[in-house]
């Protein structure tokens, strides 16, 4: 299964769109940096913030799609669309995930956590813990 259409395709890529449902079944795009994680070579890890909207629909409907997207969130005409299933994960797991991305994006990442260190000094703490997502590809 590691040479899977999708991991071929996925491999190169730097951002997917992911894609949630809302209640009425509406499609939501976001891109959304990734990384393989686990065991299966269909597993993907994503960071995100505990209290978004892609968390929340994914805790009532936990089907995905996932398409190659560039930064802006454009997909291609043809690019090939996914199908799979996320799961929220927290503590080690989400831990494991950011250590995942930070791996996959180097520089890019440190960056981006400096930008979220300094941001966060004028947000509010929500106190709730540290979670992100895991999907599997099923096709």
């Amino acid at each position: 299964m590691s040479d899977s259409n999708s991991a071929q395709i996925l491999k190169t890529a730097k951002y997917v769109s992911l894609i949630t449902f809302r209640k009425s079944g509406e499609p939501v795009r976001s891109p959304v940096w990734f990384a393989r994680f686990g065991d299966n070579p269909d597993s993907y890890g994503v960071i995100t913030e505990t209290n978004v909207g892609k968390v929340k629909r994914i805790r009532a409907n936990p089907r995905i799609e996932v398409q190659v997207c560039d930064v802006k969130g454009r997909v291609k005409t043809n690019a090939p669309k996914f199908l799979g299933v996320a799961m929220l994960v927290t503590g080690e797991q989400a831990v494991a995930v950011r250590r995942a991305i930070a791996k996959q994006y180097g520089l890019t990442y440190k960056l981006f956590s400096v930008y979220l260190v300094v941001s966060s000094l004028f947000k509010k703490k929500d106190g709730l813990p540290e979670t992100n997502i895991v999907f599997e590809l099923t096709n």
